[in-house]
């Protein structure tokens, strides 16, 4: 059955980032008459190998991450071509079926991999006109995002793009868009010049092991300031995080804290919070610049998300915490020095709050939609 679309963009649930760059843009093309598919092309061809290997990934980063940064440095010298894995997979079949199916004029990839399946597929399966890449990585990309085929890369700062540019196999754009958050939050306006940090509002994506979590709250509610509330997103970890939660919630009477779990009102949590903590994923980081808020990163997943709070810290709007029970005591020492109040005027200047659109709009040019 052939369900044409004008884009086709092709993602993976490897972390959130590719889903929510995937999710952004995808809104954006709609939103200026684009017809467009979003699919995971692991879910397409094996949704119970790909559910482990996402699995597998989330207990590396999670538990293991010397072994995954061990991975992922090996991994730069590999042959990216060689995808003998994917007998136990099936990705590349599954792309040649999407495209079969939908018979996109273009496609997009926000996962790296892709790229090396479309220079393998048969003859016989329809092109499309274009294929671009919307690098969800920042200053440390990796360079299996560089070596495939592709018409156009789009980065997130200019950072990014001399590292993409000094990487690529092959001469093509390279394309300063901003990370595609969500339309939300181009809607929005500047935020005020000042917090109030007698009131100070800090909000916490918890996602990290449940240890890790337990020592930031700790840390957290030990050291505020009196007056401050904390927020704790726990989005789909609310089992396994909860009860630690409601532990040291229970400990430290005296802080307002709010739980919140699964939610799709993150743009407005962002705006309406004076600093973020958060492990230092794409799109979350990225999130937080479109939001203008600064960020306290306190769990780095070695390799792809260094990058991210790397550019962070070149830019003044944030920094990291080296261990979990020290970002309370961080923070209250830069509400009270300053430091927070410097990094809010510098997110100030910072704000990429239409990395979707940008892409959406140079999708749609060059098509001539």
């Amino acid at each position: 059955m052939v369900e044409t679309r004008t884009v086709l963009i092709c993602t993976a649930g490897f972390g959130e980032g590719h889903n929510s760059a995937a999710r952004s843009l995808a809104g954006a093309l709609r939103a200026v008459g684009v017809a467009v598919a979003v699919v995971d092309l692991f879910e397409d061809a094996a949704p119970v190998t790909g559910a482990f290997y996402k699995w597998f990934y989330r207990q590396l980063i999670n538990y293991q991450p010397g072994l995954w940064r061990w991975f992922y440095e090996r991994a730069r010298t590999a042959d990216f071509r060689a995808l003998w894995w994917d007998r136990f997979v099936g990705v590349g079949g599954a792309l040649a079926r999407r495209l079969e199916m939908h018979r996109p004029r273009a496609v997009v990839f926000t996962y790296p991999i892709y790229p090396y399946f479309m220079e393998q597929l048969g003859g016989d399966v329809p092109r499309p006109e274009a294929v671009w890449m919307a690098v969800t990585d920042s200053i440390t990309i990796h360079p299996v995002w560089l070596q495939g085929k592709v018409d156009r890369l789009y980065v997130t700062d200019e950072y990014s793009r001399a590292v993409a540019l000094a990487g690529l196999a092959e001469r093509v754009p390279v394309e300063v868009s901003g990370f595609p958050v969500a339309a939300a939050f181009a809607g929005f306006g500047a935020r005020a010049d000042e917090a109030d940090l007698g009131e100070l509002k800090v909000l916490y994506f918890a996602t990290t092991a449940s240890g890790h979590v337990g020592r930031t709250l700790r840390g957290l509610l030990e050291h505020l300031p009196v007056g401050a509330r904390l927020t704790v997103v726990l989005g789909r970890h609310g089992g396994r995080l909860g009860p630690v939660v409601a532990e040291w919630r229970e400990a430290f009477p005296r802080v307002q804290v709010e739980v919140i779990g699964w939610t799709d009102e993150v743009p407005r949590l962002l705006m309406e919070h004076d600093v973020v903590i958060s492990k230092a994923g794409g799109a979350t980081v990225h999130e937080c610049f479109a939001a203008g808020v600064p960020v306290v990163v306190n769990y780095i997943i070695p390799g792809q998300e260094e990058g991210n709070v790397e550019l962070l810290e070149k830019l003044g709007c944030g920094l990291r915490s080296l261990a979990a029970e020290e970002t309370g005591p961080l923070l209250a020492a830069m509400a009270a020095g300053g430091g927070l109040q410097a990094m809010r005027r510098a997110m100030a200047g910072q704000r990429r709050p239409d990395g979707a659109w940008r892409i959406a709009q140079d999708i749609r040019q060059a098509l001539g939609c």
